[in-house]
């Protein structure tokens, strides 16, 4: 298979709350896999994963305070790079990028397999004609 799918690399983005709590400050930083994140069935807050990995009790006070602090995102990677924008992350925007790309890949692969095209580049009206056929079968 010719290696010309959507590109495979490190969807990834740095989480952090700043806050204070009984005179500490705190300021915990995850890196979130976004391609495992957006795969749960329900994906956990962004609050309670920076909770897990740097062990506050989710009934805490200090968890509470760190709940009602505002999320900052860093260090965008892959295609988050594109859905960030001063220190806001769009993670809708993501979602709907991410599936909409798993579709292309998905239909890329057919037109490999059935007509030796390995890329849309050159191909334009044969991917709108895809993804129009794809999108008439999942109404």
């Amino acid at each position: 298979m010719v290696n010309t799918l959507v590109a495979k690399k490190m969807n990834s983005i740095d989480v952090s709350v700043d806050f204070s709590f009984q005179g500490k400050h705190y300021t915990p930083v995850i890196t979130i896999d976004l391609d495992s994140f957006i795969q749960q069935e329900e994906p956990t807050s962004f609050h309670r994963l920076i909770a897990n990995q740097h062990e506050i009790d989710c009934y805490s006070y200090l968890y509470e305070v760190m709940e009602s602090s505002a999320i900052f995102y860093a260090n965008p990677q892959g295609m988050a790079v594109e859905h960030t924008q001063n220190d806001r992350f769009d993670l809708d925007a993501y979602v709907k990028q991410a599936r909409e790309n798993k579709v292309i890949n998905a239909l890329l692969e057919i037109a490999q397999q059935e007509m030796n095209i390995a890329d849309f580049t050159n191909n334009q009206s044969l991917k709108n004609a895809l993804l129009q056929a794809y999108r008439l079968g999942n109404r």
